[in-house]
């Protein structure tokens, strides 16, 4: 009966070594190389974006009219309708040597709810 318990709570104990890193690698919410999740719009042009991170640390995100998709409540916008103020979710190109903003989702906090954007 003892060797039984102690089997169960090995494998029970090998199971959240596997599951829990599984969990944290998946998280929605999390910065990545590639991706700035709540950052806040602090000066937008043609040719460039720069977005304050949640740690402080501002970044410039190169953009392309053409190129970088913009969204807002789940509809694809013009890049016009970002607006310095704005909290946004930018997905960096991974394959770009430059930070290049390929989607920007405008108002969407972590965990995949809408924050309220006064337009």
């Amino acid at each position: 009966m003892r060797r039984r318990s102690l089997a169960c709570l090995i494998a029970v104990l090998l199971s959240a070594a596997v599951y829990v890193p599984a969990l944290a690698a998946k998280g929605d919410g999390d910065d990545t190389d590639v991706r700035l999740v709540d950052a806040k719009v602090v000066e937008v042009n043609d040719r460039h974006i720069s977005v304050v991170a949640r740690t402080g640390v501002e970044h410039v995100i190169a953009t392309d009219a053409a190129d970088t998709h913009v969204t807002l409540k789940g509809n694809r916008v013009a890049f016009k309708e970002l607006q310095v103020g704005d909290t946004v979710t930018v997905e960096l190109d991974a394959a770009n040597p430059l930070k290049f903003a390929r989607r920007i989702v405008i108002g969407e906090q972590a965990g995949g709810t809408l924050a309220s954007v006064k337009r």
